[in-house]
């Protein structure tokens, strides 16, 4: 259970606090006639202000570097949810043209990705969707000669909700993530986040 602000920062405080060997030392010092209870007073300002320094500094910056950090797992977890619970596709169609024709309401262009060409996967289709409460595509893709069927997300590069993503132009690899026994494929392209599902048990890697 959490402690409440007052007295997280009240045994902050207290943990400061000199033992009887530190005061002893701090007495045999060449300090002129100053009572022990004058030293420890002296001492006890900066100890609170350590304290509460160092107290905001953890209360604000833990939840941001945590944010940073599980930011691809949720993306993951989103985008394996979706492919688990795949909904009817909105438009059927095997060419880029055809999805841009479609997707009309985007605040950006579909595109096709260098990896997902050199995969050999073919279009089937795609429908609107979001990624992180952002709008995006949801593409449709088959393996030649296979009834597997893979999802690939397109949206629109926000730094300042996608952080730490590998930009394939920069020479970075996409990251992958295994969730549910699904694995996702995470990276950036042409100023765009894709999302690739793939079954790993279809796959030598």
């Amino acid at each position: 259970m959490n402690k409440p602000l007052k007295q997280s920062v009240r045994d902050k405080l207290e943990s400061y606090s000199l033992s009887d060997a530190q005061l002893q030392k701090l007495e045999s010092l060449d300090v002129q006639a100053a009572p022990v209870h004058v030293r420890r007073i002296s001492v006890f300002p900066l100890a609170i202000a350590a304290a509460v320094v160092a107290f905001l500094l953890a209360f604000f910056l833990t939840p941001l570097l945590v944010e940073q950090s599980d930011v691809r797992e949720r993306i993951a977890m989103e985008v394996a949810m979706n492919h688990i619970k795949l909904k009817p596709l909105e438009v059927e169609t095997s060419s880029i043209e055809g999805i841009r024709d479609y997707f009309k309401k985007l605040d950006f262009i579909p595109v096709n990705s260098k990896l997902v060409s050199q995969s050999g996967l073919e279009l089937i289709g795609g429908r609107y969707c979001s990624l992180q409460g952002i709008t995006a595509t949801q593409l449709r893709f088959r393996k030649p000669d296979t009834d597997s069927v893979q999802t690939l997300y397109q949206t629109e590069y926000r730094k300042d909700v996608f952080r730490n993503i590998p930009v394939l132009e920069e020479g970075n690899e996409p990251v992958d993530i295994y969730v549910k026994g699904i694995k996702v494929r995470i990276w950036v392209e042409k100023g765009l986040l894709f999302a690739l599902t793939e079954l790993p048990d279809n796959y030598n890697q």
